[in-house]
């Protein structure tokens, strides 16, 4: 009877010690992508010539990217926030510590014309091609996004619109993209 009590005991132990190590090896994996999501934006920014990379820091935590810092341009920040937003693995970009040099003004709407054209790179709305991102023009106002250009397909029109409006901040999406082909 000892003996059976105790083996059931060092059988709990043993579970319980591996629920653990599952525990810790997930969390070290999502440390590890954090890291590699870290670096590859900060990778990216320092290959972009709009950014300047040292005046931006990067921090993520389970695939949420922190922005802080200071960018000279609302261009700058627009792109520190779309190379953030379309890298894999991450779910969201908290630019709130994003201040733009001698200006008081809130870049709330760059950051969101950034969150969208991220988005648009990230889920690779236009297929393989990347070269049909650059096609679509997106610029917010007051929260509201304006999608204008040329695409292929209606369809696609509707996705960049359907994307667009998921993206935290966005209040209304205007689009004026226009179908190839279409009159």
């Amino acid at each position: 009877m000892i003996a059976r009590k105790f083996t059931l005991f060092v059988s709990s132990v043993l579970m319980v010690i591996s629920s653990l190590q599952v525990v810790a090896e997930s969390k070290a994996a999502a440390i590890i992508d954090d890291s590699m999501i870290t670096t590859k934006i900060k990778a990216k920014m320092l290959a972009d010539k709009v950014v300047h990379s040292l005046a931006v820091s990067v921090a993520t935590k389970e695939g949420v990217v922190t922005l802080a810092g200071s960018v000279k341009t609302e261009l700058e920040a627009t792109q520190v926030v779309e190379l953030a937003a379309s890298t894999p693995g991450v779910k969201n970009v908290d630019a709130v510590g994003l201040k733009m040099e001698a200006s008081a003004q809130p870049l709330t709407d760059a950051i969101i014309t950034g969150k969208v054209k991220g988005a648009f790179v990230r889920e690779k709305l236009f297929g393989d091609k990347l070269s049909s991102v650059t096609s679509v023009k997106v610029e917010t106002k007051g929260g509201v996004v304006y999608l204008s250009g040329t695409l292929k397909s209606a369809e696609e029109s509707k996705n960049a619109a359907k994307l667009a409006e998921s993206v935290e901040g966005v209040t209304k999406v205007e689009s004026t993209i226009t179908v190839k082909g279409s009159k």
